[in-house]
């Protein structure tokens, strides 16, 4: 799992951004690709887990969750 913080997020839009920790690349983040907890709710500023997908045109965030570190 990648780790990074979450740059900004729009939950009327369903799209965010996040910054992966080790290679400092903004990856964007889609709703479809969050799995909070119940009463969760993903922020700006909070530190979260993915997994990276690689397609032809860019990498995203997928598998997304937030981060007790």
């Amino acid at each position: 799992m990648s780790k990074g913080k979450v740059k900004e997020y729009d939950s009327n839009r369903g799209y965010g951004v996040i910054i992966d920790f080790d290679s400092g690349l903004d990856l964007p983040v889609y709703a479809n690709s969050i799995n909070l907890k119940e009463g969760e709710t993903l922020q700006g500023e909070q530190n979260v887990e993915y997994e990276i997908e690689n397609n032809r045109h860019n990498n995203r965030a997928i598998n997304v969750r937030i981060s007790l570190c």
